[in-house]
């Protein structure tokens, strides 16, 4: 009887696959949009902070240290503003490096189990690749379950059931008809052994 589910067999493991395949590919874009605008917010974040310090140091500055170093207090607050401008400059500068690849690795534990979880992916770019892989792996499962399909469709019809059926009994030849001598001598048998 396995011969039998075969076809069907094929073609639900085909189908979890293709499913499985999907999943991943879903999980995958998930990762990379959360990242980043995870990454979008934080920048946006720390670009206010960072704009809050700058107004809150001139602030002290022209307050604390008029009159106290140089005996220009314009002078000191200026200097102080421009160190936070550097700062500014460089978060800019470097924001790519410091946030967009910084929650990828947060956002696959979020969404994979350790023993699923796709290795190697730390940046956009290895997100990129991986989710092109999944797709690549998610159109041959389409053609595996539209093969195993196929296969099930000629596997179940009347006349391969019937000749399956009576291979199984001992009556099928070994070109998948049937053989009419042993069934002929079967029914013979049969109707012989019911009249004693």
């Amino acid at each position: 009887m396995s011969d039998f589910s075969a076809p069907a067999d094929n073609l639900v493991r085909e189908a979890t696959g293709y499913l499985n395949a999907q999943l991943d590919n879903v999980k995958l874009r998930t990762v990379k949009g959360l990242s980043k605008g995870t990454s979008a917010i934080a920048k946006l974040l720390l670009i206010f902070i960072v704009a809050g310090a700058l107004v809150t140091a001139l602030s002290f500055a022209i307050i604390l240290l008029l009159g106290e170093l140089i005996g220009s207090y314009a002078g000191a607050a200026f200097i102080v503003s421009c160190i936070l401008l550097i700062a500014i400059i460089l978060l800019i500068a470097l924001r790519n490096r410091i946030f967009k690849n910084s929650f990828i690795g947060m956002y696959t534990d979020v969404f994979y189990q350790d023993d699923t979880k796709p290795q190697g992916i730390n940046s956009h770019e290895d997100l990129d690749e991986a989710i092109r892989k999944t797709e690549t792996r998610i159109k041959e499962e389409e053609a595996n379950i539209s093969n195993a399909y196929t296969q099930a469709k000629a596997f179940y019809t009347p006349k391969h059931l019937i000749s399956a059926s009576l291979g199984n009994f001992g009556f099928g030849d070994r070109f998948g008809g049937i053989n009419l001598t042993n069934l002929i001598s079967k029914v013979v048998l049969f109707f012989l052994g019911r009249k004693r």
